[in-house]
């Protein structure tokens, strides 16, 4: 099943995790505890921006979250896929299709590897703007604090109503 085994960043998105939750100046100051809060929240930003990539397989470095913290946030890390299913018209324009993939047609069967690698991509391409957004040009805690303070401010700007789509594809599944 989903998210019941140890799961690995790998290549250069390792690397942008290991970044993201590493503490860089004291320890008063970390933008993520875990690599598992990286995860969480990765896929919803890489999603909202339009960011995916591609499985990076040009350098050995992994970054891992055990099987055991994984089945912790399995209802979470759920969530997040079956969040994205239902949002993703560019991957699946027909609603119902959409709906069917996030809560009835998941699962490790080979129909379904597709969905969860598009949702990999995104969980990627989350990664790719968080460490930009977050590190990329970061020097000293103040320069963390004003990117985070930013990112924040520009989310709440640009998608403050996102949630009334998600609350529609609930009305339209209710029948």
């Amino acid at each position: 099943m989903l998210f019941e085994k140890d799961y690995s960043f790998k290549g250069t998105h390792a690397e942008k995790v290991k970044q993201l939750v590493e503490n860089k100046f004291d320890k008063d100051h970390k933008l993520f505890e875990r690599n598992m809060d990286v995860y969480l929240m990765a896929p919803i930003v890489g999603f909202l921006q339009g960011r995916r990539a591609p499985l990076d397989k040009s350098s050995q470095t992994t970054t891992n979250i055990l099987a055991a913290i994984m089945i912790q946030y399995k209802a979470d890390l759920l969530f997040n896929y079956r969040l994205i299913m239902m949002l993703d018209k560019d991957y699946e324009p027909d609603q119902k299709a959409r709906i069917d993939k996030a809560f009835r047609h998941y699962g490790d069967d080979e129909k379904n590897k597709q969905d969860f690698e598009r949702f990999e991509e995104y969980v990627r391409g989350g990664v790719d703007y968080l460490y930009e957004k977050l590190c990329q040009n970061s020097t000293q805690v103040e320069d963390y604090t004003n990117n985070l303070y930013d990112l924040v401010t520009d989310f709440n700007e640009k998608y403050g109503d996102l949630s009334k789509e998600i609350f529609e594809l609930c009305e339209f599944a209710r029948g």
